[in-house]
């Protein structure tokens, strides 16, 4: 169970604490950085990749009859929907059949060129098959509609990514246990072809699974989403026990329900590229979570034997499958995993996204170098021919953190690239704040803040909105950008601010109302930034002699901040403070300095 418990959500929410137009303004206060020739420096170039933004069906769709998230609800297993958070219709999530252009509308106007949605099994089938290999009956209403949508994106000029599976299982399958049992493989295949036959003019990537290991994980071990057994330690382990060492791989739910997706999704990619299908050639790829896991005590063996045994289970096993059966492979990534004695914990010297996702950009570069160096691109056995990021956000009401969040990840993408591997493309999540699965309206995910309390869901756009609109239209980072979007990050340290933190102290349960939690005094930006894009050189931060940079934190003015402690409570010190200096041609050099480092405000003695 403690394997378990921290996979898969998404991080979460907050409420606004500055003022957009203070936060705009210093996003767009440009300064040179100590160290650098020209703030406007080009530190990543993305001159071939392709930008995206992304939905889900059940994230902002409004409820249908018999629609499985919503009955999960109303059985009180989802926080933040009947809280005063969630406002007066949480039923209708975002409308987003009713009213698809205001969404599809914010998504043009950045710029994007892909534009990621799912269509919703449960709405266009909403009872169970006659026959179990025969055609399902489609609702046509909802199939017309999806196909309008479809269209709607196609005339703003951007590309379609329509998703078949996100997290969302049609009762009527639950009710004969979904994934765990042989005929759902049927079942899927039939449905997948006939949306292939209904939109094999409008879909440019085909994603027929979105995180299945989460929501097998989740839903059939862990029982926090539907249709879950009754949780409980017993039943997780032993939906597990077939994917651990040693034991039987026919026995436990997650290895069955896990088989039977790979099945389906096999099939379904055969018959696709077969002369059978209407679909010329098509690009079908899966969207995989990634996690960086790691344990909370690096020196307790417990702690890193289960971040060993989570990251064994659920990092390649899936993709080991059906590696020959890839277009393209999509990633998911929100951040890193401490791993403790029961779980996911949070550590009070980390910084986390609202839902508890700890926030570490080096764990996307460092994870994306394991793919590419596991599935070589051309290999025998390797199908796909690029990777894409199909999720990568953080939840963050404040947009304090998201534009550093944004650029710093990024800048991993762009080394992963300097690196060989082929990232075609990448897609932030999300347009708008929405529902977050069992998180309810808690996560703020979004470039654009959503008021649950008007009527009309009114959107008002948040500073991110306005800086990635920037990037994708120059299709580049600069060095002003980072500057200033980490200027954000370390004025609410040093000013000891507090933002809204959706997750309990336990890092496993949600939460029906926000708590407060302090900015964390760290230095989390990306650190493994080889080279910049023009003939500048480039400076890397300011990070601590003895590797404890997550103790103190420098800003581009060279003002170091340290983190109090129990032993010495807001006292100041002198910190040997290093730095390398990579030049174009030129070997790296390394600089050091000491540095006076002071507590943030309000914690000294």
């Amino acid at each position: 169970l403690m394997l378990i418990m921290g996979l898969g959500f998404h991080p979460v929410d907050a409420a606004r604490i500055n003022d957009a137009k203070a936060i705009d303004a210093l996003l767009g206060n440009e300064h040179n950085a100590t160290g650098h020739s020209d703030g406007q420096s080009t530190l990543a170039a993305f001159p071939d990749m392709w930008f995206g933004l992304a939905t889900a069906a059940e994230h902002v769709e409004a409820v249908y009859p018999n629609d499985p998230w919503f009955a999960w609800a109303n059985r009180g297993h989802v926080r933040a929907f009947q809280s005063e958070i969630a406002g007066p219709h949480p039923e209708q999530r975002l409308r987003f059949l009713e009213e698809p252009m205001v969404e599809i509308d914010l998504a043009a106007r950045t710029g994007v060129q892909v534009f990621r949605l799912g269509v919703e099994w449960g709405r266009l089938v909403p009872n169970h098959p006659a026959e179990a290999d025969g055609p399902p009956e489609i609702n046509a209403k909802a199939l017309q509609r999806y196909k309008e949508i479809c269209q709607m994106i196609k005339d703003e000029g951007m590309k379609v990514m329509l998703t078949l599976f996100h997290h969302s299982m049609p009762l009527w399958s639950s009710a004969f246990g979904g994934w765990l049992e042989d005929v759902t493989v049927v079942h899927f295949v039939s449905f997948a072809k006939a949306m292939a036959a209904e939109f094999a003019d409008k879909v440019d990537y085909w994603v027929t699974f979105n995180e299945p290991h989460v929501y097998v994980l989740l839903s059939n071990c862990a029982g926090t989403w539907p249709p879950g057994p009754e949780a409980s330690d017993a039943t997780a382990l032993g939906c597990l026990s077939g994917a651990l060492p040693f034991v039987d791989n026919d026995s436990g739910g997650y290895t069955r329900a896990m088989g039977n997706i790979a099945r389906a999704h096999t099939a379904f990619y055969q018959w696709a590229h077969s002369e059978e299908s209407p679909l010329g050639n098509p690009r079908i790829g899966v969207a995989h979570n990634v996690a960086w896991n790691s344990p909370a005590n690096a020196w307790n063996v417990r702690h890193q034997a289960q971040a060993k045994v989570t990251e064994n289970l659920f990092k390649f096993a899936f993709i080991d499958d059906i590696q020959g059966h890839l277009d393209w492979l999509g990633l998911n990534y929100y951040g890193k995993e401490l791993i403790g004695d029961s779980g996911p914990v949070i550590s009070p010297t980390e910084e986390y996204s609202e839902s508890g996702r700890c926030i570490y950009p080096d764990g996307l570069y460092d994870t994306l170098m394991q793919f590419h160096t596991r599935y070589p691109i051309g290999s025998d056995k390797v199908k796909f021919t690029s990777f894409i990021i199909t999720e990568n956000g953080v939840s963050d009401s404040t947009d304090i953190l998201r534009p550093s969040y944004l650029i710093e990840h990024l800048l991993a993408i762009r080394e992963a690239q300097r690196q060989g591997m082929n990232v075609e493309g990448y897609i932030h999540w999300t347009i708008s704040d929405n529902w977050e699965w069992a998180d309810g309206y808690c996560p703020k995910f979004g470039l654009v803040d959503v008021d649950r309390s008007s009527t009309d869901f009114t959107r008002k756009t948040r500073p991110s909105y306005d800086l990635w609109t920037d990037i994708v239209g120059n299709r580049q980072v600069t060095q002003a950008q980072r500057d200033n979007a980490w200027s954000l990050v370390h004025h609410a340290f040093v000013a000891q601010l507090q933002r809204p933190f959706c997750r309990a102290v336990d890092g496993k349960n949600g939460l029906d109302m926000p708590k407060n939690r302090t900015f964390v005094v760290k230095d989390w930006r990306f650190s493994k930034l080889s080279s910049i894009e023009d003939s500048g050189c480039y400076y890397t931060s300011w990070i601590n002699e003895h590797n404890l940079a997550r103790k103190v934190a420098v800003d581009p003015h060279e003002t170091c901040n340290i983190l109090p402690t129990d032993k010495r409570p807001g006292c100041s010190g002198e910190v040997e403070m290093y730095r390398m200096r990579r030049c174009p041609g030129s070997k790296t050099q390394t600089e050091s300095k000491k540095m006076t480092c002071v507590p943030p405000q309000g914690s000294t003695a």
